[in-house]
């Protein structure tokens, strides 16, 4: 894949297809000289404060920033990690991608029970329809995604 932007974001939530889809995402970021930049968002329940304390749950963002940063460090490419809180996380996503200025979302989404639109997730629909900059929707194998489910 040719991409001449400067910037890419990567969501990522600590499932093998946004690992894989990370892990694509440098090899994009290396050829093209990009910045890439993952992003983990915490949702925060309407119940609680947008800046409430957790426990337990709470560092589970941050081990995943860490193995993302490690995934790149395999990779040899740098990587901008953050997490963000937030009460949803498409809004935040694409909030984020426009104040970065990135020219690509590279979302990874797992195979749900059948490969059609319909299986596309609620936040890749979110992107798809709101983000200013390319969205890419890369999915897992149905072979990987068939063996996982067995």
């Amino acid at each position: 894949m040719h991409f001449n932007g400067k910037r890419i974001l990567v969501p990522v939530d600590g499932s093998t297809a946004a690992d894989n889809a990370f892990r694509w995402a440098c090899q994009i970021a290396k050829h093209s000289k990009a910045e890439l930049h993952a992003i983990y968002v915490d949702e925060i329940p309407l119940e609680l404060s947008i800046d409430a304390q957790f426990t337990g749950e709470d560092n589970s963002g941050e081990h995943i920033l860490h193995r993302i940063e490690k995934i790149a460090e395999e990779e040899k490419c740098k990587v901008k990690a953050q997490l963000l809180k937030a009460r949803h996380s498409g809004p935040a996503i694409v909030l984020e991608a426009s104040d970065r200025q990135m020219e690509m979302i590279i979302l990874g989404s797992p195979i749900q029970n059948s490969v059609t639109l319909n299986s596309i997730s609620n936040l890749g629909i979110y992107l798809l329809k709101h983000a200013h900059c390319q969205v890419i929707i890369w999915r897992e194998n149905l072979e990987i995604s068939a063996l996982s489910t067995s």
